[in-house]
């Protein structure tokens, strides 16, 4: 299949992250042997003070800044997806399990599409409305039936549809893992440096359809109806709009968001049916941090998770790494309860 590949391994970048260099994270000290009672002179020359000056922006452009913009790329696919969560949950009061297979689903519909018209364009298009189409059939059929039921409902719930897409995932394409190849190569001079072009296309294609969004929900009507059945469902529903299809429209709307965002990331991370479980966490991370329903917030958020975790993982393991991102979100909410928005329930 021209255009997709699998294979065995672990999921991961694209590319391979660099090495820090060793005498800046060296855990190695020797023990001071000078006298207590004496200062030691230390006399530094000229060219040890240029060398050292030299280390350091060495590593700045060639480790740090590379892994800002990698966060900064994660981070705005990673707000796609966490805007998609919000909306939903601003809306229907819903926290949506499943929402992560919709991203997952995105990825694995955009390789269907890709082996029929060998386009990852024509993928970017048709595989966000097959999903959106699911996400559509799901919410008329399942989520309807706990609107007005306690919220653990709705969390089981979608937590068992997460279970059904992410096995039928695997049912129709296999466990193995895959890889979408980037619709084109190449890198482009930056700050000293060569950065992938598919990463700074993914960075701007994230950034305008974030802006996109934001426009729709504050200049648009279809966007200000959104926000006030966030309000006030049962007075919208008075004036005679149509209170369930604007539901079904908006988890529809969400879940080929996700798709989007799915596809997108595809080139960069490999494919696999538990591809979602991961994204998800990170997401409600987002969400939280954001302010319950807050897009703006959410955005932000996203961003500052994305950062911290392409940083963290220069000093860092997997693991110490998903303690940190849990330990900025407990010290956030510790500050700011309600997030960087302050407040919750709202779609600005």
């Amino acid at each position: 299949m021209r255009g997709v590949h699998a294979r065995q391994g672990q999921p991961g970048s694209s590319t391979a992250r660099p090495r820090p260099c060793c005498g800046f994270l060296s855990t190695n000290r020797t023990r001071s042997i000078w006298p207590l009672t004496e200062s030691p002179s230390v006399n530094i020359s000229a060219s040890t003070r240029t060398s050292t000056i030299d280390v350091v922006v060495d590593y700045v452009l060639t480790v740090l800044l590379p892994q800002l913009l990698h966060g900064l790329v994660f981070g705005a696919a990673l707000g796609l997806l966490a805007l998609g969560l919000t909306v939903i949950f601003g809306l229907l009061g819903v926290m949506n399990f499943a929402h992560g297979e919709l991203y997952m689903l995105g990825a694995y519909a955009g390789i269907a599409v890709i082996g029929v018209t060998h386009s990852f364009w024509v993928a970017l298009l048709v595989a966000p409305l097959l999903v959106g189409v699911v996400g559509a059939v799901t919410e008329m059929t399942t989520l309807r039936l706990v609107y007005n039921r306690e919220p653990l409902y709705g969390l089981i719930l979608t937590f068992g549809l997460a279970l059904v897409f992410r096995e039928g995932a695997r049912q129709i394409w296999g466990g193995d893992m895959r890889r979408i190849l980037p619709p084109f190569t190449g890198s482009t001079p930056l700050l000293g440096m060569t950065y992938p072009d598919y990463r700074l296309f993914l960075l701007a294609a994230s950034s305008l359809i974030l802006l996109a969004l934001w426009l729709f929900f504050t200049r648009t009507r279809a966007g200000i109806v959104v926000r006030a059945a966030v309000q006030d469902a049962e007075m919208l529903d008075g004036l005679g709009v149509d209170v369930r299809r604007v539901f079904t429209l908006t988890f529809a709307a969400s879940g080929a968001l996700a798709a989007v965002a799915g596809l997108l990331l595809a080139p960069i991370f490999t494919v696999y049916p538990q591809m979602g479980v991961e994204m998800i966490l990170l997401a409600f991370i987002v969400v939280i941090l954001g302010g319950m329903g807050s897009m703006g917030g959410s955005v932000a958020a996203a961003f500052v998770i994305g950062i911290a975790q392409s940083l963290f993982s220069l000093w860092m393991n997997p693991q110490r790494v998903a303690i940190a991102i849990f330990g900025i979100m407990i010290v956030v909410l510790i500050v700011r309860p309600r997030g960087f928005a302050g407040r919750e329930g709202v779609l600005e």
